[in-house]
């Protein structure tokens, strides 16, 4: 049986077409390249402020690697909403909206949405590739 959970599993899932031979479709676009410069959490401002993504405690480090790519769906979830918001927004304002806007609010939903959402897939492949080397469950592959 189908349910909308089965369907938002499917959708985090990673699909075949963003692994290549040489890496990921995400290493083609620059996603390494963002991921360091990003302002907030980029590998240069998380260094500097000695901030770090998986806290290996009292839970282990095979718990913190599923709970961060649980967080990854969460992060990615957020960045859909908010690029739909951004597009739902530019089409109720259309007539107010300058050539300027049109071209600035794109660009604007590409850096602040969908590279983070093309970020968390990254962040989740990587993740998986992780526990699949251990010898770990995919949390995508039904036992």
């Amino acid at each position: 049986m189908i349910t909308i959970h089965n369907i938002v599993l499917n959708y985090f899932k990673p699909k075949k077409f963003e692994m290549n031979s040489n890496g990921t479709i995400y290493d083609l676009i620059g996603i390494k390249l963002y991921k360091k410069y990003l302002p907030s959490t980029g590998d240069l401002v998380r260094k500097w402020r000695n901030i770090k993504q998986i806290k290996i405690g009292t839970t282990g480090r095979l718990n913190e690697l599923y709970r961060y790519e649980r967080k990854t769906r969460n992060y990615e979830l957020r960045h859909i909403f908010g690029a739909m918001l951004l597009i739902i927004l530019s089409f109720l304002l259309d007539r107010k909206l300058t050539l300027f806007d049109w071209i600035f609010l794109p660009a604007l939903n590409l850096y602040v949405n969908i590279y983070p959402i093309f970020l968390q897939r990254y962040n989740r492949m990587r993740i998986i590739n992780l526990l699949q080397s251990q010898g770990y469950k995919n949390p995508y592959v039904s036992p």
